[in-house]
Formats: C-alpha cells, structure tokens, sequence
C-alpha cells in the first residue's frame, strides 16, 4: 500500500518538533538574544501608549483571573489573552524588528513567553528554540507568497497572516507537541489568520492589533491541537480554502516553505530598528541625517524633496497625518522631524513635538512624489534645497538596521535601556537585560517574567 504524501504542513511539523538548540550556529544564538532584548524593550515603552492602555481595559473587562500575567499591569489572564495582550504592546511604538514575517517579534515573542508562564517553563534553551522556529516559518510563510509585497498586495497585513503561522510554529514547540499535533496547530494558524492594511486609510490602532491577533492566534492553535481539536492538514495546498489560493491572486512557492531547513535560518532576515517609524521610510530617514551635514540647521532648508517608487507613495506618502500612527507611516513626516529635531526617535512621534508648529511649517514644504525610474524596491532619493540656493541630493542604498547594515550589539543595548526605563527603574532593566543574554544557560526564564509581571 502506498504511503500518503506529507503535506507541507506536516513536513513543517517534522522539523518543529525535532529542532534542537544544539544543532544551531552560535551566531543564529547571539541574534535570538538580541532580537529578544529588543522586543521587551519595545514592549515595555508600549506599556503606557493609548493602544497598551486599550490592551489591559480589554483585559480587565473579558479575561483576567489565569496563569500568565499582562505586562507591567498587574493583572494575570490567559496565555491566550496575554498573548494577544502584550504582543498588541510590543508593536505599539513601532519600534519591534521588522523584516521577518513584517514583525516577527511582536508575534511570536509575547507567544512563548505566555505558555512559559502558564506551564511554568523554566528552560530558556527550549524558549530560544521556539523563538528561531517562529522566526523561521513566519517569514518562509511570506516567502512562499513570493516575498513582503506580493504577500501584501492584495491587502492582507503580513504580520497577521503570516505571523499567526510562525507564532503557532513556536507556541507548539513551547507545548512540546509531536509531529502530528504540530501539524494541527499550523492549520489551526492558518485557518483563523486574517488582518489587513485598512487601518492605513486613517491611522487607526488596528495595526498594533494585528500583532496581538498573530500571537493569540499562535497560542490558542497550539492549546487547541494538544487538547485533540484537528486542524487543516492542507492548509496550505488545498485547492478550496488553502492559503495559497485564498490569500494571492500571483504565483506561490512552495518548496519556500521546507527547503533549507536547519541549513538556513530566517532569523538572521530580521533587523533592529534605530528609527520609531515604518521600516520603509528609514532609507530616507538615513539619507536626511546625512544631509543635515551640509546645514546649520532645518532654518537654512528652503525644500525638501522626496522622490520614491510607487509602493512607498501607497504606504508611505501622507502628508497630513493626523494620528502617531500614522505620522510612523509617513516618509515626509519622519524626513521632516529628522530635519527639525535632528533624529527620528520616539518623541519626535510624540507630543509636544507632533504638534510643535516649527515641525509642522517644515512638512508643509516637504514634497513627495513618484519616480517611476525608481524601480522594485529601489530607495528612495531626498533633496534639499537651501536659500542660498545650493542643491543636495542623498539615496541610502542600505539603511541602518539591514542585516547587511547593522545596528552594532551596543546601541541594540543602548535602545533597549531606554525604552526600558520609560516602564522599569535603571537597575531592574539591567537585570533583565542580563537575563536575557544568559537565558541559554542559567535558565533565567523566571526571572524575565517576573521582571516583565
């Protein structure tokens, strides 16, 4: 009797289940550790944002009394609703890494850490694991759709959908499923993933919410397939409802999904934003702080302008923003705070500054508009002109953040303690800071919920 074919998600599972700290690169390692740090710092400047807020009132309202704590709240719920919570706080100041499945870490981070607070999971080795699994198959989800803009294009947000995927990859591996409930899990993912780019049209919080979403739907597929509850082993490939039909209207890749495995690793395609805006406008971010060279000061800059390509007029190209959200969505915005305060940190995003008349004066002469020679993904170019009637132009090919441009380990740490101490005093960000470095071999796990708690 022949055997039946492994579908992808089984094949998936395989490697979810046997995956081991040990057979991974102590680089692969040393990201992980920074990814983490990075995304409770995140998290913990999102404690007190208006979405961090809404987060725990709904908490309060629908779900408290559990096993995992909401962070910095002071309140214990579900880890499927903690997951929801603190993942919906971690992407809340925009400031989560970012090229893996759109926002990897809000995903799968806040995931983990629920299930090892409701299992009372101490082994940080499993933690890391999970983690590298989230990474991975979130972000070969998205490459299975042929990467981050045809996976968008028809309007689903990534961080949801695909996020969901790598999120239950990681909540199953925290469970210590086998192979078969790993399998449902991942379908489970699938099935109930959703999330689109509406909210862009007016800069509502929805955006963080499709984080929160991607976790809670990771943790609550893996409860449901270790009580017994099946999910889609097709989820990908079926012909009627399988992703792949369901969510592109272009090719898919497949194979995307499997090949390579425990040979790459999806981790390492993920970057650590220095600027607290959308991953696409820090090109011109970078190129503004370079051009702030040839100036005393934004007062010498007559106007500004800024060439991009088609997607980043869609994503990228409001002028207006009338919310923090999406002023963080707005390239004119971030090139114009960059020129009137210097940087493009989170309180350039923040009042007093967002309403600061100076910074709105400035915007109103800073142009955007399309080029249709700047092609794909190509960056785009700033130009300023001076009243004295000098001319520069700037195009950062590679932007700080890249992989291939990274934000050096000590300004990883640097970031993090600042957005840390906005919810933590000075010394207990320093503990978790070093907890966090040594989760792989102190089991140190505890002491970073507690400290998150």
């Amino acid at each position: 009797m022949e055997a039946t074919p492994k579908t992808i998600s089984g094949n998936i599972a395989d490697h979810v289940a046997s995956f081991s700290l040990a057979d991974t690169p102590d680089d692969v390692v040393d990201a992980a550790k920074l990814l983490f740090l990075d995304l409770l710092g995140a998290a913990l400047a999102g404690v007190d944002t208006e979405e961090g807020l809404a987060a725990v009132h709904l908490i309060k309202a629908v779900g408290s009394g559990g096993r995992a704590s909401v962070w910095r709240a002071g309140i214990a719920t579900t880890p499927i609703h903690a997951a929801f919570a603190n993942a919906t706080m971690a992407h809340a100041q925009e400031l989560d890494d970012f090229g893996g499945c759109d926002h990897s870490g809000a995903a799968v981070i806040p995931a983990i850490l629920a299930i090892a607070e409701a299992e009372d999971i101490a082994d940080g080795k499993r933690l890391l694991e999970a983690m590298i699994l989230g990474y991975e198959f979130g972000v070969r989800t998205l490459d299975a759709f042929g990467g981050y803009r045809p996976c968008n294009n028809l309007g689903w947000h990534s961080t949801a959908t695909c996020g969901s995927v790598g999120a239950a990859a990681a909540a199953a591996k925290m469970l210590g499923l086998d192979p078969a409930r790993t399998r449902d899990a991942i379908g489970h993912a699938g099935n109930m993933a959703g999330g689109t780019w509406s909210f862009l049209a007016d800069g509502a919080m929805a955006k963080r919410v499709n984080a929160g979403k991607a976790a809670e739907n990771g943790v609550l597929s893996a409860y449901l397939a270790q009580s017994g509850m099946t999910g889609p082993g097709q989820v990908f490939e079926a012909d009627w409802g399988g992703l792949f039909n369901t969510w592109s209207s272009e090719p898919v890749f497949p194979d995307k999904l499997v090949e390579g495995l425990g040979k790459t690793f999806g981790l390492m395609r993920s970057g650590i934003k220095p600027h607290a805006s959308c991953r696409g406008a820090h090109s011109a971010t970078d190129s503004a702080i370079t051009l702030l060279r040839h100036v005393e000061d934004h007062t010498d800059i007559e106007r500004v302008r800024i060439r991009c390509n088609r997607h980043n007029i869609r994503t990228l190209g409001n002028r207006k923003p009338a919310t923090r959200l999406a002023a963080q969505m707005s390239m004119p915005y971030a090139v114009a705070a960059t020129f009137v305060f210097g940087n493009s940190s989170l309180e350039v995003f923040e009042e007093p500054a967002f309403s600061d008349p100076t910074l709105n004066e400035f915007l109103s002469r800073t142009e955007i508009e399309e080029d249709e020679a700047l092609v794909g993904e190509t960056p785009p170019v700033v130009e300023i002109s001076l009243k004295s009637g000098e001319t520069y132009t700037e195009q950062t090919i590679i932007a700080l953040g890249d992989p291939e441009n990274p934000v050096p380990p000590a300004d990883v740490e640097a970031k993090f303690m600042g957005l840390a101490t906005r919810s933590l005093d000075r010394t207990a960000a320093e503990h978790l800071r070093d907890a966090v470095f040594c989760v792989d071999k102190e089991d140190t796990v505890p002491l970073i919920l507690d400290l998150m708690k």
